[in-house]
């Protein structure tokens, strides 16, 4: 007999590969995908043998309405989340099913980054210096030295991050900033996290981050995030991705994820330190963590409860050869995942975006662009006559790009193809 498991989804083109993996699984499990009825599609029915559409921003408060609806189709035997906005509701369901997860009050420490950071201090994990934006906060924001980011305590993915370069600009874009938190109110924890109708944020400190290696990329790296899991009383790592330092503007858009690591061997020691203390105090069996690099030490930007977003679990299985949703699906079955060690091909994602917002005329130079060497992957998000966003609006590309080598593992030959196909695959606004 087949085992139920559920899938916390929120929409996001960049999980075409995992939904396409749950689909082909199903011959194994019966899958039954939950998320916010406003991100329902019919396409989606194909990939999954149940839905259940739920208004995520109630989905604490309609906990008992939503457990119902799950036991009509059966008891639920494991748990799959895809999203940082479902970790409030994963872990909810664990406790009512006696499923593996987190506590609910280790689940708000993953989502809140204010509660996140205090802790990572009281673990000894380096953090910036941070306050939180409240009634008092003109005169507490004098401690910090500008630049300061301003980041809302709930969300992921770099949404409506925003760098203030002097105390004078904060002062004068602050409230207007401040406004574009209601595009969290689909959260859970929306309600919690308002600050006189607004979403509270967090002010702290820019802490750069320094280039280790040399690359041919045209952007500093200096930030890596960890994908780890916890079984057996150990923490496993399944890849670090270096990543580009997304200070592009005043905004943070991520632009690039490279695997394995090139970091020293010592800071990836001090990355599994730091994450294993995270595993063992916070409850949580998979982690995404990242953290800013420096010559001698790391410092934690954030953690998330759950797999790395956008084509995070696409590159994972590339290098390495690890099935990421393979190995959630026996982690929340409480069962040991077969991992395979050794394998990790240097693989290139990078991000496709538009040079400005507008509507999507046309994109040329796919052809072109795909004909390189190591070419491995790609998937375009928007449709011609698509209305394609910028930050603040929006922080999610237009698309991906992945390369990979396993000819002879040298990363500057797979950095020559990705930039010569990202120089070449334009996505064409109209006029």
């Amino acid at each position: 007999m087949k085992k139920n498991i559920l899938v916390l989804y929120s929409d996001n083109p960049s999980r075409l590969a995992h939904i396409n993996k749950i689909n082909s699984l199903r011959k194994h499990y019966s899958f039954t995908l939950i998320l916010d009825k406003k991100d329902f599609k019919e396409w989606l029915s194909k990939f999954v043998d149940n839905i259940i559409t739920i208004e995520m921003n109630r989905s604490l408060l309609d906990i008992e309405d939503i457990v119902k609806k799950i036991e009509k189709i059966g008891k639920p035997d494991g748990i799959l989340n895809l999203s940082e906005l479902c970790v409030p509701l994963h872990s909810a369901l664990a406790t009512i099913f006696n499923l593996p997860g987190m506590k609910s009050d280790k689940a708000l420490i993953a989502r809140n980054k204010y509660l996140m950071r205090q802790f990572s201090k009281e673990l000894e994990i380096p953090i910036p210096k941070f306050i939180l934006v409240d009634d008092k906060f003109e005169e507490k924001v004098k401690e910090l030295t500008f630049p300061i980011i301003l980041k809302p305590t709930i969300g992921g993915g770099s949404g409506i991050v925003r760098r203030f370069e002097t105390l004078s600009e904060l002062l004068e874009k602050k409230e207007e900033f401040l406004s574009l938190g209601v595009m969290y109110s689909k959260d859970p924890l929306f309600n919690e996290h308002l600050n006189h109708n607004n979403l509270l944020f967090l002010a702290e400190e820019i802490i750069g981050g320094e280039i280790l290696y040399p690359s041919l990329l045209p952007y500093k790296i200096g930030e890596i995030s960890v994908e780890s899991i916890f079984f057996d009383n150990q923490t496993h790592i399944l890849a670090i991705h270096d990543k580009n330092i997304p200070n592009n503007g005043p905004y943070f858009e991520e632009y690039m994820w490279s695997t394995p690591s090139r970091i020293p061997q010592n800071l990836i020691e001090k990355a599994f330190k730091y994450v294993d203390k995270i595993h063992r105090n916070l409850g949580s069996y998979v982690l995404h963590t990242e953290f800013r690099t420096f010559k001698d030490e790391l410092i934690l930007i954030e953690f998330g409860a759950r797999l790395g977003g956008g084509p995070i679990y696409s590159s994972v299985l590339t290098s390495t050869t690890n099935d990421y949703i393979e190995i959630l699906i026996d982690l929340s079955l409480g069962e040991r995942p077969k991992l395979k060690k050794g394998i990790s091909y240097p693989t290139l994602t990078h991000c496709l975006w538009a040079q400005k917002q507008g509507k999507l005329k046309n994109i040329s130079g796919l052809s072109k662009g795909v004909f390189r060497p190591f070419y491995y992957d790609i998937q375009i998000y928007d449709d011609i006559g698509d209305l394609l966003l910028r930050a603040p609006k929006s922080t999610r590309a237009n698309g991906h790009i992945v390369f990979k080598n396993d000819l002879d593992n040298d990363f500057e030959k797979l950095e020559t193809s990705v930039m010569e196909a990202i120089e070449t695959i334009k996505f064409n606004i109209e006029e």
